[in-house]
Parts: structure tokens; sequence; C-alpha cells
């Protein structure tokens, strides 16, 4: 058994150095293309007037506008002055086509046309908290019967939901009966009198009733005000409740809420009262039109978006909450907009780079300043022209590259100039 596994790790370790070999092989197959790549390089004629900068005998590429020591080596940084090129000058790298197809090279062109503002994230369904109706009892008492057990449980507009015996509401009702029963009926009393059974929660079919009977009601029913849902039970038979209780929680799930972030760039493109489209993967449902409701006023610290509530019709009911929804909204157009792909950006930590192509093997790396990005493109404030060439794949390597050319151009010239000095 222990010769078996032997032989096997001998053989995955001789197709690992088979494989590792052809790759070497394949990437510098052609001479020329190296002799090519470290030729010297060529940078931009684009000079600026003369001004002092600082660098390190043994780092070139350590270059400061003030005095100093090196970060890496800990020297004096000595001061040069001499014209240098352009802060987005960079080394011309030259590629031959057997050398870009070895690197898998593939460019884009510059386009100019409407970029529109497209955002595509994702929400979760919520009650809309508009309609959402916390029940509390305005009169201690005693729950005498529970016609709704659980959460979960749909109940229909007038449907009863709980008796209740309160003394309170029955001092009430009789303090009501006393007045309407008067002889000597005060018309304001009576007034009071029956908007406090009102108030107490008591409807006026039941106060009419208790007229007909001519005597109060020890418990009293109590009913749904809409159709909904119970998304939350607080009390049981024979509890004892308080106004300060909330005893349960209706919500009419007619209407949903989807709540989902967007990001702190995108902000401008979302406003109160825009369409968007939403799927609900789980129900296989797709293209629902859903309507901007609430914005929220403050990102969210950690993950740094915006919440959004948008307004989903659920008349049939069957969209229920917590589940996920794929969303889309649409923040306008941007008319005239010269874009590239997104994938042809190299982003660092001060500038934005793009390599472009001219002619069939020079690419020149250039910086450029991007605006919106939608839908896998990016917008060009400055820097790039319509119908010109950048690469989409592959430039990293050629940035690379060219950023090595720039270091040795620069070492190259401060040669140049401490020779002029001697």
């Amino acid at each position: 058994m222990n010769k078996i596994f032997h032989w096997i790790v001998v053989i995955l370790v001789f197709i690992l150095i088979m494989s590792t070999s052809f790759l070497v092989y394949a990437f510098y197959s052609d001479t020329s293309d190296i002799d090519e790549t470290l030729s010297t390089p060529k940078v931009a004629n684009n000079v600026v007037t003369k001004q002092p900068v600082y660098i390190c005998p043994m780092h070139s590429h350590i270059i400061k506008n003030h005095q100093g020591e090196c970060p890496v080596c800990g020297m004096k940084l000595e001061a040069v002055t001499h014209q240098h090129a352009e802060a987005d000058a960079k080394a011309e790298i030259t590629l031959s086509g057997l050398m870009q197809a070895n690197v898998s090279l593939s460019t884009s062109s510059v386009e100019r046309s409407t970029l529109w503002k497209y955002i595509e994230t994702l929400g979760q369904v919520d009650y809309d908290r508009n309609r959402v109706l916390d029940l509390h009892t305005k009169a201690k008492g005693w729950i005498e019967a529970l016609a709704v057990n659980t959460a979960g449980e749909r109940v229909s507009k007038g449907q009863l939901l709980y008796k209740i015996y309160s003394p309170d509401l029955v001092a009430a009702q009789d303090y009501y009966l006393g007045i309407f029963n008067s002889t000597r009926m005060n018309k304001k009393l009576l007034e009071r009198a029956y908007s406090r059974l009102l108030l107490l929660g008591i409807t006026e079919d039941i106060i009419k009733e208790i007229e007909k009977l001519g005597d109060s009601i020890d418990i009293l029913p109590f009913y749904a005000p809409f159709d909904g849902v119970v998304s939350s039970m607080n009390m049981q038979e024979g509890s004892y409740v308080v106004p300060e209780q909330k005893m349960m929680t209706l919500s009419d799930a007619s209407n949903v809420w989807v709540v989902a972030n967007v990001y702190e760039h995108q902000i401008d493109w979302v406003r109160s009262g825009k369409w968007a489209e939403v799927d609900i993967p789980a129900l296989g449902i797709e293209k629902l039109e859903a309507k901007i409701e609430h914005i929220y006023p403050e990102l969210d610290p950690v993950t740094r978006t915006l919440r959004v509530h948008l307004s989903l019709d659920n008349a049939e009911n069957i969209i229920k909450k917590n589940m996920i929804a794929n969303v889309r909204i649409y923040g306008g157009g941007k008319k005239d907009a010269i874009h590239i792909p997104e994938s042809a950006v190299i982003r660092t930590e001060h500038e934005n780079r793009v390599i472009v192509k001219e002619g069939n093997n020079r690419f020149i790396p250039k910086v450029v300043k991007v605006g919106i990005s939608t839908q896998g493109r990016v917008e060009i404030l400055h820097g790039l022209q319509e119908g010109e060439k950048v690469v989409t794949s592959g430039q990293f390597l050629i940035d690379s590259e060219s950023s090595i050319k720039e270091a040795i151009l620069q070492m190259a010239q401060r040669d140049d100039l401490s020779s002029n000095e001697n």
C-alpha cells in the first residue's frame, strides 16, 4: 500500500514539473520579444520646468520633493535639479503579435454614448410599516376568550380576535347608560360619555347593542380592524393584560416593502417615486414593478450603504416576509459620455491608469480620471478620446513592465545629471 502511495506522489510531482516547464516555454518562446521588452524605453516628450528633487543614491525609485532619509536603506536623499517627465508620462512598451497571443491580450474601443445609471442589488421583504398595527387594551382586564391562537394566522376585517372582562369597561358602559336613560338628558355629557366608549375601543355597533339591551356587557368582544396577518402574539387565554402591554400585532400584507441597500457612490441615482424591477427567485417571479417609497437619512457606518424601501403590491399574499429579492433600480441616463469596460481600469492608491494600444505592437499607459461606474462600464472624464483602444486583458503585465522601465529611465537620467555636474 505504501509503495502505491509513493508512486502516485512521484507521478504527480512529475506532472507538475512538466506543466510548469511548458508554461515557461510558452511565455518566453520568442526571445526577440524579451529583447524588445527590455529595450531602451521611450518616454513622452512632455517636460516641465527645472525644479529640485531628492533621490536616494541606492534606490533610484525613491524620489521626493523635500529633504529626508530613504525609507528603504536610511541613506540621506541627494538633491538633483533637472527636467523630468510629467506625472502621467510612462515608458512605452512594444510587444510582438506572438507575445500578445501568449498573454491572451485583448482590447476594446473607447465609446461615446448614453451611459445608463443602473443599480443591481439585493433586497429583503418586510411588512409595510405604514400598515402595521400594535393592539393594546385601553383598560386592564382578563382575556376570557381568544379566537386567534398563534402568530402567522390570517384574519379578515371584522373577525373576532378576543374577548375581555374589564371592570373599567363595565363602569364606562354603566356611566353612559345612566346618562342615556336619564329623563333629563344632558346632551353634552352624553356626547362625552359616548366618545369615551369609542376611545376605549368599543365600536359603534356594540354601543347600539348596549343601548338596545339597556344594560352593560360584562365580557366585551374585539374584532380585527382590517385584513391581515397576526405577525406577533403576546397573550393567551386567561392572561391579565394592561394598557402598557402589546397583546398582538396585525400586519396588512397586501402591500409589502422590499428593503434594499445602495452603495455610497450610487446615492445620487436614487429618488423617491422612481420605479424599479424586483425578482423573487424563491417563487420564480420576475420583473415585478416596485416604487421607491422611502430613503433612509443616513448610511450604515459598517457597510457604507444606504437603505431604500420599495413598495411592492402583494394582493395575492404569496410574497412572504424575509424573502430575498433581486432589485434593479434605473436612475436615468448620462448622455454623450465617454466610457470603457471596467476591466480596463488599473486602480491604484493614488491614480487610475489604462493601457492604450497604439498601432499593432505599441502600448502606452495613461492616467485617467473616472466618473460613474455602471453595468460593467466606467465613464472617463479625462485622459482618453473616442475611438482609442484600451487593453482589457493582460494590462497588468504591461503596466508592471512599464513601471520597471520608468524606474530604469529615472536612474539613467540621474546618472547623466550626476556626470554633467561632475
